[in-house]
């Protein structure tokens, strides 16, 4: 269908693998308990502007029509549709191409998932997109920016906006937004002080002052909005070193994903190693300035109670502060030994406030290196470069590779690894 698809050339391991995703097919979104979850409310509309998968696009909705059209290439395509509820069906129209598709709202408006195919032939795949500047005629600073103090990731709920801007997110911000304009507070490790920001009309970025605590207001506090790049998709994998003496060899899961990924044009993956707390922190919040999707790896030593930094055992509750602005952090995986075994993963998702929704996954057991290697690269090339979504992912990784499940195989040369994933029953779709 896209004019700017590349072509994937499978090995024969990899039709096996298609194959065995076609005949487990989809399953209905479940709560924790295994019930169906109820059908989403949803209060915006389809109209206004995206980032989606496949580049630019404009949408208007007139009661259940919908049309508008997208942009690949620097050609403009065509699109209409009805809706019911949460969901656009739709059709397509490119110059040599055309076909049919569907689109379902998030609870919040602000992104939609869906599938597209060729009419009437072949497998549906992915198509996503994320709202970009006004939302239903509101001005909107939700989303990513850069500015001369680093990138800033904002929130914003009604008319309340927080965030994060800097180097590992040491700078906060808070504030109200009235029409187009966002007063707010600002506090740093060595300063304070309030400012304003005003959108553009378009949504583009801003323009705003500063005014330090006890001084005199500046101006120059301008944004840019970060458009993501159709198609790409981030691993990021920060990693403690393992080794315990000179006597080992160096060894690193970070750069065996790096050269395993080398094939994958559409996936970047950026690697960092840390010793103590604060690095890992640091890096967890400069996961929020990526734009576009992006899986979250954390390779380190483990246990029931948390991740072991150095000799001490992190609160969950410190990563859940640098983490709850990373919208979008699609899936939190942790590579590490039983940090699934209890309730540590459920009470993170907990401490990351209603506004983020990404699961997390990892193991339950003090799992092989070697086992947890090859269940890795096949549940993030499932992710990456299959677009799958992660719990989906999740569900067909113990029919591909048995022994990450629960049950020991008999023969296997590696024991259960007891992968699981947990999420929240309004978890973004990928």
């Amino acid at each position: 269908m896209r004019l700017s698809r590349p072509r994937v050339l499978f090995s024969c391991l990899a039709l096996a693998v298609v194959t065995v995703f076609l005949a487990v097919g989809p399953a209905p979104a479940r709560d924790d308990d295994g019930k169906e979850e109820a059908p989403k409310k949803v209060d915006a509309t389809f109209a206004g502007s995206w980032e989606t998968t496949f580049g630019q696009m404009t949408l208007e909705q007139n009661g259940a029509k919908v049309r508008g059209t997208y942009d690949i290439a620097g050609v403009t395509c065509s699109i209409v549709g009805t809706v019911e509820g949460p969901k656009l069906t739709f059709t397509y129209r490119e110059p040599d191409a055309r076909g049919e598709g569907w689109f379902e709202l998030d609870a919040d408006g602000k992104s939609f998932s869906g599938q597209w195919r060729p009419r009437g032939r072949g497998a549906f795949q992915p198509w996503t997109g994320r709202r970009v500047g006004a939302s239903s005629g509101r001005a909107s600073f939700d989303g990513l920016f850069t500015t001369r103090w680093g990138r800033m990731r904002l929130q914003q709920i009604g008319d309340a906006v927080e965030g994060i801007y800097g180097s590992g997110g040491h700078g906060r911000i808070k504030g109200t937004v009235e029409g187009e304009v966002l007063t707010f507070d600002y506090e740093e490790t060595s300063d304070r002080g309030s400012g304003r920001f005003e959108l553009a009309p378009d949504g583009s970025g801003f323009s705003g002052t500063w005014t330090p605590e006890g001084g005199a207001e500046s101006p120059g506090w301008n944004g840019t909005r970060v458009v993501p790049v159709p198609g790409r998709r981030w691993l990021v994998i920060i990693e403690a070193r393992w080794e315990e003496s000179l006597v080992e060899r160096e060894y690193s899961f970070g750069e065996m994903n790096r050269a395993f990924f080398a094939r994958s044009p559409n996936v970047e993956v950026r690697h960092r190693f840390f010793s103590n707390e604060a690095a890992l922190l640091n890096w967890c919040a400069e996961t929020a300035y990526l734009a576009e999707p992006t899986v979250l790896s954390i390779a380190t030593h483990g246990e029931a109670s948390g991740i072991v930094v150095g000799n001490e055992t992190l609160d969950t509750k410190r990563m859940a502060t640098q983490l709850r602005y990373a919208e979008n952090v699609s899936l939190l995986h942790f590579s590490a030994c039983e940090i699934m075994k209890d309730r540590l993963a459920k009470e993170l998702l907990t401490d990351l406030g209603d506004e983020v929704h990404f699961p997390i996954s990892g193991y339950t057991t003090s799992v092989d290196w070697a086992a947890s290697a090859i269940i890795e690269f096949t549940y993030f090339d499932l992710i990456l470069s299959r677009e799958i979504p992660p719990e989906k992912a999740a569900q067909r990784l113990p029919k591909l590779l048995p022994f990450a499940g629960d049950e020991q195989v008999e023969g296997a040369p590696f024991a259960s690894a007891g992968f699981k994933i947990v999420k929240k029953s309004t978890a973004r779709r990928w």
